[in-house]
């Protein structure tokens, strides 16, 4: 069986079958990283994840033989689970309503070249073959034969793999058909393409910054004063005037404010007022194989107080967030495979609901 790599697309085709799946290669980092957050979001096998596969079905494809029909895969769309029942991609009522709603916005129609055309599913169990409820599915949404089943197995240490799964005499196959690394650099032999830099992005920021805001606008932004085109050899003289009539309301401002400002810390001075260091998250990164490892304080008290949080991963110009529940925080650490040589982590923590802690680290290989 020829496997290969062709116009940005990874060609995979079962031995003597009719359907051959072309894999955008862009797409594998992408899904690459969703991946690894639910193996890295708990202790051992980690949390499975799963998820529609978007892209187009076609029989007359110039680029293979007649009679073979060619699945495209250009996206996905994942599909939250709440792990009722584990750490499996196993869904509740309520998570198989969303994967209904998902199903409905990618339905094939007129309006839309692309569509849904398969199911795709971290496999943390042993071995990779379908289970029961991947075949259920399947046969609920995708009763199809060129639709395709995707099943992709995480790894710490080593590079992932995967396989396609297609109906052959209207079954699955039992164990995976064809496995490949689901990683670009072992499909193409070429790393991610080159992105600017984060340092590019963000001259004026520091290497490593802990912050705390007000939670209720975490993401509000300080709208800077437009600049001022001021010739101080030649200044108007409108201006000069108004100067003049604004520095004493400026003096009896700062004045007041000072005031203020000690009255609050006489205020505070009897209060329980967390130390300076009691805001650090105490955020690194190692490398560990080919993946990082992104470690935090679960015994912080910012940490310990939050009931919730966030680490943002920018990797390739592209911002994950990924959701953070007591007991991932309480964890201490989270694995992330990398798809550059530079990526930036974010951690931010709810504690109390009124305030959101963040704290930011690079790495750089």
């Amino acid at each position: 069986m020829e496997t290969r790599v062709q116009g940005g697309y990874y060609i995979w085709e079962a031995p003597g079958g009719t359907v051959v799946v072309h894999l955008q290669v862009d797409l594998v980092d992408r899904v690459l990283a969703e991946v690894m957050r639910g193996f890295g979001a708990v202790r051992k096998r980690g949390v499975e994840v799963g998820g529609l596969l978007i892209g187009t079905i076609s029989e007359s494809d110039p680029s293979v033989a007649n009679g073979v029909t060619v699945v495209r895969v250009e996206d996905f769309e994942p599909v939250p689970c709440e792990y009722r029942r584990g750490p499996s991609y196993l869904l509740s009522e309520e998570d198989g309503a969303a994967f209904e709603n998902a199903y409905q916005r990618w339905r094939p129609s007129v309006a839309s070249e692309e569509y849904a055309v398969g199911y795709f599913r971290s496999h943390t169990r042993e071995g990779l073959a379908m289970a029961a409820e991947d075949i259920e599915l399947m046969d609920d949404y995708f009763p199809e034969p060129a639709h395709a089943a995707l099943l992709i197995k995480p790894a710490g240490t080593k590079v992932s793999s995967a396989s396609f799964f297609l109906r052959e005499a209207g079954a699955f196959p039992l164990s995976a058909p064809h496995e490949f690394p689901f990683r670009r650099r072992e499909l193409t032999g070429e790393d991610p393409p080159p992105h600017r830099s984060l340092d590019d992005r963000r001259r004026n920021s520091f290497e490593h910054v802990t912050s705390v805001v007000p939670a209720a606008h975490p993401e509000a932004a300080i709208e800077k004063p437009p600049e001022l085109n001021y010739n101080l050899a030649n200044p108007p003289a409108a201006a000069f005037r108004a100067s003049w009539i604004w520095m004493p309301v400026s003096f009896v401002f700062l004045m007041l404010g000072l005031m203020l400002g000690f009255q609050v810390g006489l205020n505070l001075a009897g209060r329980n007022t967390p130390a300076v260091q009691d805001y650090t998250l105490a955020l690194s990164v190692s490398k560990t194989g080919e993946n990082l490892l992104v470690r935090w304080n679960p015994d912080a008290p910012l940490v310990r107080a939050a009931d919730r949080g966030e680490l943002e991963i920018e990797d390739r110009g592209l911002i994950k967030p990924v959701p953070l529940d007591r007991a991932n925080l309480q964890n201490g650490s989270i694995t992330v495979q990398r798809a550059s040589p530079s990526v930036r982590f974010r951690l931010t923590v709810f504690p109390h609901g009124r305030l959101a802690a963040t704290e930011s680290v690079d790495w750089r290989q």
